[in-house]
């Protein structure tokens, strides 16, 4: 009797057990529904910016320094064009330099020569001039003289107090005054047109003082060429314009590439966002500056925090070809998360949990 009693016990006590199985399995099945009810995991992708570098002038490619994967800092040289060409164009307007600045001295030399030059005729035109002028009035004064003395001899002459003698010794001085003045006269003529042609010379003076102007403006033109040779040269040289690693090589050395052409593709691994387009459904729930929950493929977790939000929808990849429903519109996030430890890389798959609340 009593054993009948004990086995109905243990089975009442199994099915006690049963249903408190039954009631947690219950339980713990309507949580994980409810909690997952309560999330949306928006497949997103691993992206960046990449630079592209391309050489600024077109050439064979010399030397490429980097391979694929490998880290470089920004200024780092990459890569080499075959310099010959520009190296030569440099050393042509370099001696073009050198020959407007020979110029230049040359210019100025014949300027500061016509100067004084110049000045010195001017002077002596004027010094003659004055010298001519002098002897001139003297001359008048002369003739005056002479003029007053035949005047009085020829009066003494005509009233027979005077002999021809000295009437005619008169007469011929004061001719002899005349013809001297007029000669000066004549002199201070020509005295006064050197010294107008003297005066005149002042043009070449003009003329010079141009021409060491336009060789002052080539010699600056050859200098900016020599300048612009020099730059052209320095494009032969590639540089690394940010710090990165090199994503991609899309020239060999030995090929011709072309100005612009991509070399090499840099990646920076500090810059990359999770690419995530959600459904319009829930983009009023995010907003700029939210920190979000990404999850890797590996199951590893980080958070991310939303920097851009798009402003224009677009047609999700999923399309109602039934036409009972709207098509699904989708607006695109990005996400910002810690990369120090270089476990994202660009092109892998991730995951934003998007907490409803």
């Amino acid at each position: 009797m009593d054993s009948e009693q004990e086995k109905q016990g243990r089975k009442k006590r199994r099915v006690l057990i049963w249903i408190v199985v039954v009631v947690v399995v219950c339980c713990a099945i309507y949580f994980v529904t409810r909690t997952r009810s309560r999330q949306v995991v928006i497949t997103g992708i691993v992206t960046t910016d990449s630079v592209i570098v391309s050489s600024e002038i077109g050439g064979r490619l010399q030397e490429l320094m980097v391979k694929e994967g490998d880290t470089v800092t920004n200024g780092q040289l990459l890569g080499l064009i075959q310099p010959q060409e520009q190296r030569a164009d440099l050393a042509f307007y370099a001696k073009s330099h050198d020959q407007s600045a020979a110029q230049v001295a040359e210019a100025e030399a014949e300027l500061n020569y016509q100067e004084a030059q110049t000045s010195n005729q001017i002077r002596q035109a004027e010094a003659n001039l004055a010298s001519v002028q002098a002897q001139r009035a003297q001359a008048q004064a002369d003739w005056e003289n002479a003029s007053l003395t035949f005047k009085r001899q020829q009066d003494l002459y005509h009233q027979g107090v005077e002999a021809i003698q000295s009437y005619d010794q008169a007469r011929t001085g004061s001719d002899a005054a005349k013809a001297h003045l007029d000669s000066l006269g004549r002199q201070v003529e020509a005295a006064e047109a050197a010294l107008a042609l003297a005066r005149a010379s002042r043009e070449q003076v003009a003329m010079r003082r141009a021409a060491l102007e336009a060789s002052h403006y080539q010699l600056a033109a050859a200098a900016a060429q020599q300048e612009r040779a020099k730059v052209r040269l320095g494009y032969t040289e590639i540089y690394a314009p940010t710090n990165g690693f090199v994503d991609l090589r899309a020239a060999l050395p030995g090929e011709v590439v072309n100005s612009a052409q991509a070399i090499v593709t840099l990646i920076d691994p500090d810059n990359l966002w999770v690419r995530a387009d959600i459904e319009e459904t829930y983009i009023d729930r995010i907003v700029l500056g939210q920190k979000m929950l990404v999850r890797l493929p590996s199951g590893g977790e980080r958070e991310g925090t939303v920097f851009f939000r798009g402003q224009d929808a677009e047609y999700a990849t999923q399309r109602d070809v039934s036409r009972t429903k709207r098509d699904i519109k989708t607006f695109e996030i990005r996400l910002r998360c810690d990369n120090h430890d270089r476990r994202l890389a660009v092109g892998m798959s991730a995951y934003v949990i998007l907490a409803l609340r």
